[in-house]
């Protein structure tokens, strides 16, 4: 990702409509876990960015953050967020096995030359009957100048998804697109952008500001549009979302 574009992050995840939609995203898909049941929550943050996830995780148990940027651990500590490991999600996870009851991944697939290879790794860190929560960009389709200046590799589908996951022994507890009534002008927006912005000076799709109460209309419609994620799933999307858990450990000989 370009370095100014962690600046325009740690100012927008409070009040713009994409940011606080996936932090509603979080609350929504967390909430619905038997956490409870888990002995200890001790949470993983891959690819925290400037830390608003982390800081919703708190509430759940002891968080660490795992970044490799020093622009984004820097706004990290800006938050007050300190359990951090800076390293590189390319490479070998730096956790003891079955570490983390709950480890979050939220748009840091595209970023990797080898996906699976991090997939591989929730899992080896992930506990018996954990979770994991990941998010992807979906549609090549929607490949735009934003994909370029946050430096992503590919977009999803749910079937390259899905197949990508069964290189796992994840059980895929949900999966689904998501940010499907924004889809079609979002859509727009990036083609007219890609035929009037050069590569020279392209920017992502925050830099595009929007009047206070379309911004607020905007984060009500994706709240309820991520709500009824708890019922249906939907079809299409700018987005998927996938929860995973980690099966539980088989007994032998009538012992766990």
């Amino acid at each position: 990702m370009e370095k100014e574009e962690y600046l325009k992050m740690y100012n927008l995840e409070t009040s713009y409509w994409w940011f606080l939609g996936k932090q509603h995203l979080v609350k929504n898909q967390l909430g619905r876990l038997p956490l409870k049941r888990l002995n200890e929550i001790r949470l993983l943050d891959i690819g925290s960015g400037t830390g608003i996830i982390m800081k919703e995780l708190q509430n759940l148990g002891r968080v660490y953050g795992m970044e490799l940027s020093m622009e984004a651990i820097g706004f990290l500590k800006r938050r007050n967020l300190n359990l951090i490991v800076r390293s590189d999600a390319n490479d070998a996870l730096p956790f003891r096995d079955e570490t983390f009851a709950v480890i979050t991944c939220l748009d840091v697939l595209e970023h990797l030359d080898k996906d699976i290879d991090l997939i591989r790794e929730m899992f080896r860190i992930c506990k018996p009957g954990g979770y994991v929560l990941l998010t992807v960009p979906a549609f090549q389709a929607f490949w735009s100048l934003h994909d370029t200046v946050l430096h992503h590799r590919r977009r999803y589908t749910k079937i390259r998804l899905l197949a990508t996951l069964k290189q796992a022994d994840f059980r895929v507890m949900k999966i689904s697109y998501y940010n499907v009534t924004m889809s079609i002008p979002i859509m727009v927006i990036r083609k007219i952008r890609a035929l009037w912005l050069p590569d020279a000076n392209s920017q992502s799709d925050f830099s595009i500001k929007l009047p206070f109460l379309f911004n607020h209309a905007l984060t009500h419609l994706y709240r309820a549009e991520i709500s009824l994620l708890r019922f249906l799933s939907y079809p299409f999307g700018v987005s998927l979302v996938a929860a995973l858990q980690r099966p539980e450990k088989k007994s032998q000989g009538g012992k766990s």
